[in-house]
């Protein structure tokens, strides 16, 4: 039998004997590639660095954190909670036991590295057109809020959100949820419908009440194909974006769950109310110029190159080369920005056409992500959901901007397959 462990997601591991052993056994037990790490600990890596804080001398200890400096690479603390705290991007695993485990939560910290890289770089890159964007912050997905009875779906959700880095707060009456939502920002709320759901009525007017004070909050529901329709189930049901049934697999809420909560950082950069952003965003659309795409895509290239990871431009065009409206584009502009993840890179490429550079993704994603665009286009404009084309190029060797975006806009559109 073929052994498929270098498939495995790679972990360097900073520790000493004998504690060593004991760690890469149990990283291999949770279908992990580790493998020891040795001075002088690589920067630019995107690759998890895990550091047992048991095992190493504070002389060691300190000299790691000298060297990684202001790393944004995954790096797990075992042990020593307070050795993360030198880190933008730590995640504290508290016991040996978890490592076995681990691999969910790796995954989320590195999407989590991947984003900190992406926004350090947009930047850097607005800097040179003398633009100072935000400083990014570490943690952009919030709780998500439950709203239910507590059905047996929840725990199973909990879990798989608890994988991707987000925490379920809990909320049994529209008057606790209130509460919650005047607090703080959630990536969602969620609303669990069961036939044993008390106060639905209570639970509708809240909704149709409060609607206004979380618009850029999606409202999910997760219903029992079972609850008999009422007015005050269809009145809740009409403010609901996405709908579920019981039958969703966990993992497969979590991830649009996790989609939707990183959908209210996509909101055209022309929002943040400088003027001065007009040197790097298009006049129209709201969506990055030409001139700033093509730069801080050759600055996304040279990291790509040094970290190892791949990198795919999409550009969405008419294939007859027909002009749109400024409706038309404006309406393709807001399907790119509610659909884009927060690492992507949207512009607008010439008048008509538009670019989405997508770090950290291969072409198999970039697809995705593509289809998810048009899908949006097809339920809001479907006459452009028909019209429009795609291509997908992944960076190769050989790329720099300029070749990539030429090969890019260059030679067969691909049509969507909706409807």
């Amino acid at each position: 039998m073929n052994d498929l462990a270098y498939l495995d997601p790679p972990i360097e591991v900073l520790a000493a004997s004998p504690r060593l052993d004991m760690i890469l056994s149990r990283l291999r037990s949770g279908r992990m590639r580790p493998f020891r790490a040795d001075f002088p600990i690589s920067r630019a890596s995107s690759e998890a660095l895990l550091v047992d804080t048991k095992s190493l001398d504070r002389e060691t200890l300190d000299h790691f954190i000298q060297n990684a400096g202001e790393t944004v690479r995954p790096i797990l603390v075992l042990g020593d909670p307070a050795i993360a705290t030198h880190f933008s991007n730590a995640v504290v695993v508290p016991r040996d036991r978890d490592l076995s485990v681990l691999r969910g939560r790796l995954d989320a910290v590195t999407r989590r590295s991947a984003r900190m890289s992406e926004l350090q770089l947009r930047s850097k890159t607005a800097a040179a057109f003398g633009v100072n964007l935000p400083a990014p912050i570490v943690e952009t997905v919030p709780d998500l809020l439950y709203l239910g009875d507590g059905s047996s779906r929840f725990l199973a959700l909990q879990a798989a959100l608890g994988e991707r880095g987000i925490t379920v707060t809990a909320a049994f009456s529209a008057h606790t949820a209130a509460d919650y939502v005047k607090q703080r920002v959630f990536a969602a709320i969620l609303v669990d419908i069961t036939p044993e759901t008390k106060s639905l009525d209570k639970l509708a007017n809240w909704v149709s009440a409060a609607v206004q004070s979380f618009e850029d909050t999606p409202l999910l529901g997760l219903l029992d194909p079972s609850v008999v329709p009422t007015p005050a189930f269809e009145s809740l049901a009409s403010h609901m974006s996405d709908v579920f049934d019981h039958g969703t697999a966990a993992r497969d809420l979590a991830a649009h769950v996790e989609a939707h909560g990183r959908r209210h950082a996509q909101r055209s950069v022309v929002t943040l109310g400088d003027a001065a952003l007009s040197a790097i965003c298009h006049p129209d659309t709201g969506l990055y110029s030409q001139r700033f795409f093509e730069v801080h895509l050759q600055n996304q290239i040279t990291l790509s190159t040094e970290r190892g990871d791949p990198l795919t431009l999409l550009v969405v065009c008419d294939p007859q080369h027909d002009r749109l409206t400024p409706r038309e584009r404006s309406l393709v502009a807001d399907t790119i920005l509610s659909g884009v993840r927060e690492t992507d890179l949207p512009a607008t490429i010439d008048p008509d056409t538009f670019a989405i550079s997508l770090p950290a993704t291969s072409y198999k994603g970039a697809v995705h992500i593509c289809e998810r665009l048009f899908r949006g286009l097809d339920r809001t404009t479907p006459h452009l959901a028909s019209r429009l084309g795609w291509r997908i190029t992944e960076k190769r060797a050989y790329h720099d901007s300029e070749r990539l975006l030429s090969e890019a806009r260059s030679g067969v559109y691909q049509k969507s397959r909706m409807g």
